[in-house]
């Protein structure tokens, strides 16, 4: 995979100094430019192939969300702020993750890891045949009654590379929509299929699983907290609340699970 190429937006040099430093500690990330503006970063845009924007949301004249929002075309972005109110936006804007001042390197490679993942889920997706029809995933066994069983044992198959791939519910994680393709997060590894994440939800056991955002469905049985508007799961991976869901949510769980 060819390295990716970042631009920061940061006005505070302390700040700046930090991701740059991180950067330079990562041989698949490649530091284009850096700024203290947004007008400069418009400008290192429209001459450079940027790939990952780490942006400051407290940004002088214009913010770093309206940035963001007045971009046509948006690469990955991974937003830096000392203010965690800011999450749910930054989510709405499908951004690849969130850190929070004073950033650790444990919590940036985390972050970064995920703009690796996408990146290379798009190579996949950009290696496979053109033409490849959405695979009709099997619906779960019917009981006497007419009504899906929720057995935990019971599993869906997916297309990936061109072969069916056999996923234990037990197994998924979580699942994160890419447009017209999902990423299915299992115990130790993601598969990309191409497949509609109103189709992914309908396949699995209602039981188990729950939409908790435009953009991911969550394992029941793997959350481990709800910080904000963030959900915490038993693999130290955090994903977005989506405001419409929130209620739904905390319904379902009760009181199993911490809320802060």
């Amino acid at each position: 995979m060819k390295k990716i190429r970042c631009l920061i937006v940061e006005d505070e040099p302390i700040a700046q100094e930090i991701i740059e430093t991180f950067i330079g500690r990562l041989p698949f990330l490649e530091l284009v430019a850096k700024t203290n503006n947004v007008f400069e970063a418009y400008d290192e845009l429209s001459r450079n192939a940027i790939d990952l924007i780490f942006c400051d949301i407290e940004m002088p004249q214009i913010s770093g969300l309206e940035f963001l929002k007045s971009l046509p075309q948006r690469p990955q972005v991974v937003m830096t702020t000392a203010f965690h109110q800011y999450a749910h936006e930054g989510f709405e804007l499908d951004v690849t993750d969130y850190l929070l001042k004073p950033i650790a390197f444990e919590r940036f490679l985390r972050a970064v890891q995920k703009v690796k993942e996408r990146f290379e889920a798009k190579e996949i997706l950009g290696q496979r045949r053109q033409g490849n029809p959405e695979i009709s995933l099997p619906k779960p066994p019917v009981e006497e009654t007419g009504t899906p069983r929720s057995n935990a044992e019971e599993h869906i198959f997916v297309k990936e590379d061109g072969n069916l791939v056999k996923i234990q519910f037990t197994d998924i994680q979580y699942v994160e929509a890419m447009k017209d393709y999902v990423k299915i997060y299992v115990e130790n590894r993601f598969i990309v299929t191409y497949l509609t994440m109103k189709k992914m939800e309908e396949s699995l056991p209602s039981a188990m699983f729950a939409r908790v955002h435009k953009s991911y469905i969550a394992n029941l049985t793997k959350i481990k907290g709800i910080s904000g508007n963030m959900l915490g799961l038993l693999s130290n991976v955090q994903i977005p609340i989506g405001m419409q869901y929130r209620e739904s949510l905390l319904e379902r769980l009760g009181h199993q699970i911490v809320v802060r």
